[in-house]
């Protein structure tokens, strides 16, 4: 009686291990697509709140580009508020809501580009900020 293994038996035991080790290598590229895309976020956001900042000071509408490839554009609107938290005109207390908009926008095709946006009130004293 000879011990061992059969041809198919081998064969089966290979054709689960392949199929074994595909599966676990998509779980690998899955990692790696996910870690990637919220890197990706993590900097666009970091690159708002630095754009934000920056417009905090003076707020213009404007665009451009990141040195790693992400893109920028902003926008300043006069915020309309009837009132403030203390039941006081803001037009009688001399100063102007602003609604700031930065949106950050990566990626090289236009039907994939991902992007986000932050928005905030800013307000000024007179006319021009």
């Amino acid at each position: 009686m000879n011990k061992g293994f059969t041809l198919i038996e081998v064969i089966v035991a290979i054709a689960i291990l392949a199929i074994s080790l595909v599966a676990v290598m998509q779980l690998f590229a899955g990692g790696l697509r996910a870690g990637n895309m919220s890197r990706n976020y993590t900097l666009a956001i970091v690159h708002a709140k630095d754009k934000m900042e920056e417009l905090s000071f003076k707020p213009v509408k404007d665009s451009g580009e990141f040195e790693d490839g992400f893109k920028w554009e902003s926008d300043v609107q006069p915020y309309e508020a009837l009132y403030d938290e203390l039941n006081v005109r803001l037009e009688d207390s001399g100063l102007n809501l602003f609604k700031i908009k930065v949106k950050v926008s990566w990626g090289s095709a236009p039907n994939k580009q991902k992007s986000v946006q932050l928005v905030t009130l800013k307000a000024y004293a007179g006319e021009e900020f």
